[in-house]
């Protein structure tokens, strides 16, 4: 039996304890060469000169102690423009006021987790406001989602479509249900013209109109991996419904036509039948078919998602399920990697990104308006 990705030693490379044990050369070092890939010299964020500028020095206050060549968040001023700028300039993290430290030590936390951590929690750990890990998290989950595949899946693959978010109430009483009515709240028959579609559908309006909050994650997973590895690599997309637009571009981006793509009997993924061979299983009837036609790896995917909503983060919100869904992805696809190597991936992906236009102005009030569908 092959040993568990996070039972390895590789899972352990780098800990909350090591990056607390760090002095601030080393963290300074460490966010150098994740951004720049040296350690050395620098890259101005103005001009973009590449070279050994001015380290500034912190001020000097109270203290007749000398102060420290390099601080929570060293500064150098360029040789050629003369201007300022750090290893945070014109990243995600633009402008912030936290530490490098506390930087490291919070991915070093969300990575370490099974299936992440909630902002409340890091907070405690961080000693910030819970506002203030909130925006951290979202911008990991950012460089998360940019991360995706660049290759599209070959040979077998698979495709299956879970629904999140819009989790009706327990009633406070039991209410009995008709055939009829169940199969208007599936959508196999039409509510009709009615003023109070919730009695139609044999629940309470409450419930009725949180169903509005319920979205579709499409997932992809490549499946040519040996027995008993899993799926190699994960797609996902979100969407109101698991339509045949969604699952059209879905198959487009991450899957080369031609391939083997395995679903379930839902009639939307008929449309997969012009470019790609396609096999379904009736999981009415069976969950693998004799010739091994299944979406077993999509399944254990919703698996580990639906623990993290409701172990973890307890609600996923639509303004930002694609950014949980793509975290989900992110960590299954970077899985074998040991945990130096998913940080420092992961910080060179922050620090190469420009400043978050989806979160920009959010202690205004101003940020991540809007939901991200296909």
């Amino acid at each position: 039996m092959s040993q568990h990705h996070r039972a390895s030693p590789k899972a352990r490379t780098l800990t909350v304890g090591t990056v607390a044990t760090m002095t601030n050369d080393e963290i300074m070092r460490l966010c150098m060469k994740s951004r720049w890939g040296t350690t050395e010299k620098q890259v101005c964020s103005h001009c973009g000169a590449l070279d050994q500028h001015y380290l500034r020095k912190q001020r000097r206050r109270t203290s007749r102690r000398p102060a420290s060549s390099c601080g929570s968040n060293p500064q150098w001023q360029c040789r050629h423009c003369f201007e300022i700028f750090s290893i945070t300039s014109d990243t995600l993290f633009h402008q912030t006021q936290l530490p490098l430290r506390s930087i490291v030590l919070g991915l070093a936390l969300v990575l370490g987790t099974a299936n992440g951590m909630a902002a409340l929690a890091l907070s405690c750990h961080l000693g910030v406001t819970p506002k203030t890990t909130f925006l951290m998290v979202h911008r990991f989950r950012e460089a998360m989602a940019e991360d995706q595949p660049e290759v599209k899946f070959t040979g077998i693959a698979q495709m299956d479509g879970g629904y999140f978010g819009g989790k009706p109430y327990k009633p406070n009483r039991k209410m009995r249900v008709t055939p009829e009515q169940l199969k208007r709240r599936w959508g196999k028959k039409p509510i009709g013209e009615t003023d109070k579609p919730w009695v139609a559908m044999g629940m309470t309006r409450r419930n009725y109109l949180k169903r509005a909050n319920k979205r579709t994650i499409l997932v992809a997973t490549h499946s040519n991996a040996p027995a008993g590895k899993g799926a190699r690599q994960v797609a996902v997309v979100v969407s109101r419904s698991e339509n045949e637009q969604a699952i059209s571009y879905l198959a487009g981006r991450f899957i080369a036509p031609g391939s083997l793509l395995m679903t379930d009997e839902a009639s939307a993924y008929n449309v997969l039948d012009r470019n790609y061979e396609h096999a379904t299983v009736s999981h009415a009837d069976e969950f693998c078919t004799a010739d091994g036609v299944n979406d077993n790896h999509c399944e254990a995917f919703f698996s580990r998602l639906r623990r993290a909503e409701y172990g973890i983060y307890h609600g996923m919100r639509p303004r930002y399920l694609h950014l949980y869904a793509w975290e989900a992805a992110w960590r299954h696809n970077h899985r074998l990697l040991s945990k130096s190597e998913q940080v420092e991936r992961l910080l060179s992906k922050c620090f190469s990104m420009g400043p978050s236009t989806r979160f920009r102005g959010y202690y205004d009030g101003r940020g991540c308006r809007a939901e991200v569908l296909v």
